[in-house]
């Protein structure tokens, strides 16, 4: 990973941040309900996208890569041409067979019809999505990333401007639908709706966006192509390298992904549809998994970097250093994923008062007990990205693979008495799996020996003295100050504790800061109270 990969990723990543922010607005609108109907559309879509074209702007840009460096241009344009027209033929063919299989999907499989005109509307991102999968790819061939980023970031800045639209639109119109039927569940359905029309609209423009970028770059390959080498490989050749070099990391992705929808699908069995469970899938996903996700996706914008500073390090063969900064991403995902581990389980409360949902005590505990993914998922993440950049894929897709197993083991066991709340353990129970394994093939790759006391055990005391702090902050001024105050005031508070503790310990090396980004801050700070 060079530091242009790794900025593409921070870019998704907070494109990720909008997604949940998104989620939870248009869920505002929609209500819980909605959210569990639009779910149900957006996990199947997924699912044939994944399928199609999952992970293929990564290995389209690889091989167009390749080919460029060898002088090869007329095989990058039969590379390239070759791949849309499959991906375009796939592609379509998926939105009109989940088209088609709409009612199924909803009322056989997940059990939830309400979602099944949501899913018509939403089948064509399918295609969509395809087809900019290929012009992506295109971009990373010839080494630029900006319009990835780009279109992540618009993607998600469309669905929200459209979404709102349309949800006053089309939820309008199922407003007076309930009142006139008496069912209040059809306002929710037609809410939904208005966010699959704008997803496809959203997709659209996206696909738009990037062909105009794509036309304009065209002229500047006019010359090497006709200088370039003559085509030796032909279209079926094209696409048998293509989809041989996708197929691990796809199916890497479509096993991460597996957990959303078997989740969605055990709930659709265990409850009524538009009942109690619907409602509790939608607390879930919109307040749960949002809040969970929005501190995940802030830690990888974190970690990123340090990643591309490793590679970095083993370019330049140095390879002692990439192993401390390895071992320097591994202590601030943990210092950064335990602070805001122990914030969200404390004060679960007030920030489930500042979500307003319906069912306050529901979310609270489950934010109380699965505030943990915060701090699991990112380091996934981490040693994820390292094992693939490192060719270690399959055992990367080993280890997501026997997480899926611990997952519906959990849920399965616990979805009887625990309810909604067994997606929690189940969640947490596979992420901890999945990071201990990764953990330990990354430890075992890098050839680095853990340090469990300055890594682990001295930021989990100092974690523990915070949440401490904490708790006292929220008994002393709840009765005084409201929710986003106390979230403000423990926040600073006990963040300054935290780390003036950890410095004071000397947990922190000189060497470490200079690896990290903000690293020169907590420098200043270790300097100001004499540590370095």
């Amino acid at each position: 990973m060079n530091q242009a990969e790794a900025k593409r990723r921070q870019a998704e990543a907070f494109s990720d941040i909008l997604m949940f922010v998104t989620i939870y607005v248009l869920g505002g609108l929609t209500g819980d309900n909605g959210i569990t109907y639009t779910a149900v559309a957006v996990q199947a879509c997924t699912l044939f996208w994944i399928m199609i074209s999952g992970s293929l702007s990564d290995a389209l840009g690889k091989l167009l890569r390749a080919r460029k460096n060898k002088g090869q241009y007329r095989n990058i344009a039969r590379m390239r041409g070759s791949a849309m027209l499959f991906v375009l033929v796939l592609g379509l063919a998926g939105s009109l067979v989940l088209a088609a299989l709409s009612g199924v999907v909803a009322d056989k499989l997940f059990r939830i019809p309400y979602s099944r005109l949501i899913l018509l509307a939403m089948s064509p991102v399918v295609a969509l999505r395809s087809v900019s999968s290929v012009l992506e790819g295109y971009f990373q061939g010839e080494g630029a990333e900006l319009p990835r980023a780009i279109a992540g970031i618009l993607r998600q800045v469309f669905l929200l401007g459209f979404g709102i639209l349309f949800c006053h639109l089309v939820g309008g119109y199922g407003d007076k639908v309930s009142s006139l039927l008496r069912q209040e569940n059809f306002s929710a359905m037609y809410g939904g709706l208005g966010i699959a029309l704008a997803v496809s609209l959203s997709e659209l423009l996206v696909v738009l966006l990037l062909g105009l970028i794509y036309k304009g770059s065209r002229r500047f390959e006019r010359k090497a192509k006709q200088e370039g080498m003559y085509a030796t490989d032909s279209h079926w050749d094209c696409a048998r390298y293509l989809y041989s070099a996708r197929w691990p990391q796809c199916l890497t992705g479509l096993c991460a992904f597996l957990p959303f929808v078997l989740g969605l699908v055990f709930v659709g069995r265990k409850g009524e549809a538009g009942g109690q469970m619907a409602v509790e899938y939608g607390l879930y996903v919109g307040k749960y998994l949002v809040a969970c996700g929005i501190g995940t996706a802030a830690l990888t914008i974190l970690i990123m970097p340090i990643i591309a500073r490793i590679f970095q390090c083993f370019k330049r063969e140095e390879n002692r250093f990439a192993r401390t900064v390895f071992q320097c991403g591994v202590h601030f995902g943990l210092v950064h994923g335990i602070f805001l581990t122990v914030f969200v389980a404390v004060l679960g409360e007030q920030i489930v008062d500042l979500l307003h949902p319906v069912n306050e005590q529901m979310v609270a505990e489950m934010l109380q007990r699965g505030s943990a993914l915060i701090l699991l998922a990112p380091l996934c993440v981490y040693f994820a990205r390292i094992l693939h950049s490192m060719g270690k894929r399959y055992l990367v897709l080993a280890a997501v693979c026997g997480t899926d197993v611990l997952f519906v083991m959990t849920v399965l066991l616990s979805m009887g008495k625990a309810g909604i709340l067994s997606l929690v353990y189940g969640g947490l129970a596979g992420a901890g799996l999945l990071c201990a394994l990764l953990g330990v093939l990354a430890y075992r790759q890098m050839r680095v020996r853990p340090d469990w006391l300055g890594v682990f055990a001295v930021p989990l005391g100092a974690g523990g003295v915070a949440g401490l702090m904490i708790l006292l902050i929220r008994k002393a001024f709840s009765a005084h100050l409201g929710s986003l105050a106390i979230l403000i005031t423990a926040f600073l508070a006990a963040g300054l504790v935290y780390w003036i503790m950890l410095l004071l310990l000397r947990n922190f090396k000189e060497q470490e800061l200079e690896a990290v980004p903000g690293g020169n801050l907590i420098s200043k700070l270790g300097q100001l109270l004499k540590v370095f």
